[in-house]
């Protein structure tokens, strides 16, 4: 019988019943499995891994506020458009400098020249009078504005600040020489730059050399302009200074009636008589526009109504003649794309016809010898397939997004990725654009540059207009690039008879027969010797405008300049409503095909709506400034009417 020496050495109860022991496979096996189930509950309770969005959204309320991250730097947005200014903007595509496709880069912006014209609010005078002038004033901000100045409308408190006024006060002069002192004060108080008379306007062309040279700003002297009298003068603020000093110092301050005649005749720079400067100064009306002197005569405000309706005709003239050549309406692949370009047709119908003017057939003052407007032999009017840099014709352009013109070009087949890559041309419409001034071997790169300069470029800018195809009809009026208003202060005078409502196509009222009518014009449609795939010879169809209209309805919906998609049917397939989202997810990932597979026109079209973006941000800002400081040279009321917002 064995010993037992201790008690540790005494067989325990779990030796006298001793169990199997689990080898370690087993454990293994069992620890694997219950991890998996363990993991398969936690994935099938818990909730997707949140974005930084969604936790933005679960922040705790009662934390400490949060800064919002700074702006990136010279970057401005103006609706969906973005845009960073800097001088590689002619690289061929803008993300190479953003690092970021949807910000396009633009010229540096041009400094616009301040123009100043001086007004007196407190002058007494009846409410039509006023009102009548206040309107002269709009047509005199306009026509400065389109030719690249900032026009600014000056008054008593400018004059006030100057530290001149106080010997202004001591002495004694007539009202008229007065008045004249106040305008120069004011002018003096601002400094550098051009005084104009707000009955002084440009009637030329863009690059005409006088108005070139103002718009450098480089005024070394005090200056005038022959046949102009006291209508404009452009000098710096030394200059200015010296020689408001000597007309205060004259002894003649009582007698002259005119700034003019106290100041020595050497002060000035007598520059020979501009021909793109009208001036319609008193004398002028009675020689040469005598209904309106009699009209003044009669009745001072209705005289001023009509001398701002014979100032607009003329302006209007003014273009006319300077575009001799006639509109050109760019129209890449018009016959699968007529409905895009339906609002820069009732534009140009606009802006070829003769503007209304009190005295019909005339001319401006400095253009004694102009061409007159005649209904019997009108402005060219045309279709082109490609852009023409020609100095005499005005170019609309309306670019579609390459989205928009692979649906109008895929029919009568739903747009797919795999139609996409092996039916479709790369670029149709930026090659279509270019063809004729790069020929046919050049690629997007090479093209984009060079469209880039026509839109623009310093020289060719003001000689067109451009669209995109995809205003949405929601958008407010600052984002649109068709608004009357905006058109008017673009091309530098009203246009009568220009209706806003006329290019929304998404109004219901605007009947498809409507549209076709508009677009059936001969002009449109030349007859051709050889019909081409891109050249209709007739008048275009009223279901394929129906078909047309649709789709783009369609594509303005996906696209939506921001706003998401819209529920509906698209291009042939209906959207999957389910909770997932994969219908949309696929449209999307369509668009993304149609832009990486046409790089080129995407560049285009985000470089077309970011430049009138910035334009139309540029004149809200300006007239926003203008408000704010015009309240203290006479009140809110009388300034708010000379401007057309």
């Amino acid at each position: 019988m064995p010993q037992y020496n201790s008690r540790a050495n005494k067989p325990g109860h779990y030796s006298a019943y001793p169990r199997e022991r689990r080898s370690p496979k087993r454990v293994w096996r069992y620890t694997a499995a219950a991890g998996c189930l363990l993991l398969i509950f936690l994935f099938a309770t818990s909730s997707p891994v949140p974005t930084a969005k969604d936790a933005a959204q679960h922040i705790n309320p009662f934390g400490p506020a949060a800064h919002q991250p700074p702006a990136e730097r010279n970057t401005t947005r103006n609706g969906e458009a973005t845009w960073y200014n800097h001088w590689k903007w002619l690289n061929p595509f803008s993300d190479s400098i953003t690092d970021d496709e949807s910000r396009s880069v633009l010229p540096p912006p041009r400094e616009r020249r301040p123009i100043y014209a001086y007004y007196d609010t407190d002058a007494e005078t009846n409410e039509e009078v006023r009102a009548a002038e206040n309107k002269l004033l709009l047509t005199w901000r306009r026509a400065w504005w389109a030719q690249g100045f900032r026009p600014v409308i000056l008054g008593k408190a400018e004059a006030m600040h100057n530290p001149m006024y106080e010997r202004f006060q001591i002495r004694k002069m007539e009202h008229a020489l007065g008045a004249d002192f106040m305008r120069w004060l004011a002018w003096g108080q601002m400094g550098s730059g051009i005084l104009s008379n707000w009955l002084v306007l440009p009637m030329g062309p863009y690059d005409d050399h006088l108005l070139s040279y103002l718009r450098r700003g480089e005024y070394l002297k005090l200056t005038r302009y022959e046949g102009l009298g006291g209508g404009l003068f452009s000098g710096d603020k030394t200059s200015i200074e010296a020689a408001l000093s000597q007309a205060l110092d004259s002894s003649d301050v009582k007698e002259s009636k005119s700034l003019l005649d106290l100041i020595p005749s050497k002060t000035f720079t007598v520059d020979p008589k501009p021909s793109a400067i009208a001036f319609y100064d008193s004398s002028t009306i009675a020689d040469q526009y005598k209904t309106i002197s009699a009209s003044l005569t009669d009745s001072k405000a209705a005289g001023l109504l009509s001398l701002s309706e014979l100032i607009t005709s003329h302006l209007h003239l003014t273009f006319l003649n300077a575009f001799s050549s006639g509109i050109s309406i760019l129209a890449p692949h018009r016959s699968c794309s007529l409905i895009i370009q339906y609002p820069a047709i009732t534009l140009a119908k606009a802006l070829i016809g003769c503007p209304s003017s009190p005295i019909p057939g005339s001319c401006p003052p400095n253009r004694p010898k102009c061409s007159p407007c005649s209904s019997s032999t009108p402005l060219p009017l045309k279709t082109a397939e490609s852009y023409t840099n020609t100095s005499t014709i005005f170019t609309i352009g309306t670019l579609p997004h390459p989205y928009t013109l692979a649906s109008l070009l895929a029919k009568p087949k739903p747009l797919s990725i795999p139609h996409i890559r092996r039916h479709t041309a790369r670029d149709p419409w930026l090659q279509s654009t270019t063809l004729e001034s790069l020929g046919p071997l050049l690629g997007g790169p090479d093209r984009i540059v060079t469209f880039k300069e026509s839109v623009a470029g310093e020289t060719s800018s003001p000689r067109g207009l451009w669209l995109i195809a995809e205003e949405d009809e929601d958008s407010p009026e600052e984002h649109s690039a068709l608004d009357k208003r905006e058109l008017e202060w673009h091309i530098g005078f009203s246009l009568p008879a220009y209706d806003t409502a006329l290019h929304s196509l998404s109004d219901p009222d605007l009947t498809t027969s409507a549209i076709t009518a508009a677009l059936a014009d001969p002009r449109l449609f030349p007859a051709a010797a050889t019909a081409g795939e891109n050249t209709p010879t007739a008048s275009p169809d009223e279901a394929e405008i129906a078909l047309q209209r649709e789709r783009l309805a369609h594509a303005v919906s996906l696209l939506a300049l921001g706003k998401g998609a819209k529920t509906g049917r698209w291009m042939g397939r209906k959207r999957d409503e389910s909770k997932n989202g994969r219908g949309v997810v696929t449209e999307e990932r369509i668009r993304d095909a149609v832009e990486a597979w046409h790089l080129a026109d995407t560049e285009a079209w985000r470089f077309v709506r970011a430049w009138g973006a910035r334009g139309r941000l540029e004149r809200r800002r300006w007239e926003e400034e203008e408000r704010r400081f015009a309240g203290s040279g006479g009140g809110a009321e009388g300034w708010g009417r000379w401007f057309d917002g």
